[in-house]
């Protein structure tokens, strides 16, 4: 079977398996970020290196929630790979994000790294958790106890979140076989939709058990009302959520 094909096939079973044994866990998230939301509060999201890419897909996206802060430092964008790699291992570093970072007691934080073993998203979600937010951690666990701690503590991201959501990746992220390598990434991917699932059952919560109309961004390249709809939606949370 082409190659392309067979990575088609890995990503569907993956997203079975996810939707499927991860359905509490999903549930339970959801409800912490729509209380959040009918209680005032915005969710905020880290990762880094390619798991800032997740962090980032929620931001004014279409569909999505407004009340969203995306907490991405430069030091660990996935533009500089190579950079993030050496700085998302730093112990302490997690501190310094966090004084900026804006959280408050009682909001949702979700920390996404795909292997859950390194410093910095470590220390973030241990520091959002004293700060009062209850903390998804958004990983795979074969993939974060396949490898070793880099935590001063030895401790991994799973060990420290209020709710674990294992995205069901394979150690080592890639899933097709080729000699005696492997290509085919799925982690950005099963982030990506487990975000966005995440955001629909939040919405429906807000509507169903808070009775709140959803504070939905919508595209704006429908109509000439959807720009002017989606920025007096984000005004109402301008000083909680940068909107660049």
């Amino acid at each position: 079977m082409n190659a392309d094909l067979v990575y088609f096939a890995a990503l569907q079973e993956n997203l079975t398996a996810m939707a499927t044994a991860e359905r509490p866990a999903i549930e339970r998230a959801a409800r912490a970020v729509a209380d959040s939301i009918a209680a005032g509060g915005v969710v905020h999201y880290f990762g880094s290196g390619h798991s800032q890419l997740v962090a980032v897909e929620p931001l004014q996206r279409a569909g999505g929630l407004a009340p969203v802060n995306v907490i991405a430092d430069p030091a660990l964008s996935p533009a500089a790979p190579r950079h993030a790699g050496v700085a998302e291992r730093v112990s302490g570093y997690a501190a310094a994000i966090l004084r900026t970072a804006g959280i408050r007691a009682g909001e949702v934080v979700i920390v996404v790294s795909n292997s859950g073993i390194n410093a910095v998203p470590v220390e973030f979600a241990l520091g959002a958790r004293e700060s009062g937010a209850t903390v998804v951690a958004v990983t795979s666990r074969a993939h974060s106890l396949a490898a070793e701690s880099r935590h001063t503590g030895g401790q991994r991201l799973l060990d420290v979140a209020d709710i674990v959501i294992d995205t069901h990746g394979s150690p080592g992220d890639t899933v097709v076989p080729l000699g005696e390598l492997a290509v085919g990434a799925l982690s950005t991917v099963l982030g990506a939709a487990l975000v966005n699932a995440l955001t629909c059952r939040a919405a429906q919560l807000l509507v169903e058990h808070h009775h709140q109309e959803p504070p939905l961004i919508v595209s704006q390249n429908t109509d000439a009302d959807a720009e002017h709809r989606n920025n007096a939606l984000l005004e109402r949370f301008k000083d909680r959520c940068p909107r660049g």
